[in-house]
């Protein structure tokens, strides 16, 4: 399958929308998900057939990166493209001299923690009812990696 990947812009934000919306149970608002653009953030999307499938929306500050968000459509979900989407993000920050990265991940998502395992997290903390959805809390693991 033919992929590329592109720097997402507020162009683009409709489509991010749309699948951050589909992808997730408790999606970021349209107003977060705007907010992060702009030279703080560093952010990619992967595109096949030339349609957005997903996207990541990270932060990079000097010798480390923070991945905010990370999605694709759940229509392609389990191909490989969440790999690639991270190995994409993995490779860009390290080329612009990241050596160390962090995330956190529900404790519930044991696919993603799965996968950010797989290419070399490790799990360094816990933070309680770190996901606050109206009376809904659940608890986040802390995953960082440093550069092989």
């Amino acid at each position: 399958m033919k992929i590329e990947f592109i720097v997402p812009d507020k162009t683009h934000l409709q489509a991010l929308y749309d699948i951050e919306c589909r992808a997730h149970q408790y999606p970021w608002s349209h107003h977060l998900l705007s907010s992060n653009f702009g030279n703080r953030y560093f952010n990619g999307a992967i595109l096949h057939q030339q349609q957005i499938i997903g996207f990541y929306i990270a932060d990079l500050l000097l010798d480390e990166s923070t991945l905010l968000n990370i999605c694709i459509d759940p229509a392609w979900q389990g191909h490989g493209f969440g790999q690639q989407l991270l190995e994409h993000y993995l490779q860009q920050t390290a080329a612009r001299g990241c050596i160390q990265w962090w995330l956190e991940v529900r404790a519930s998502n044991i696919t993603a923690q799965n996968l950010y395992q797989k290419m070399g997290y490790h799990e360094v903390g816990l933070r309680k009812n770190y996901y606050q959805n109206g009376n809904v809390s659940e608890d986040a693991f802390v995953m960082q990696r440093f550069q092989d």
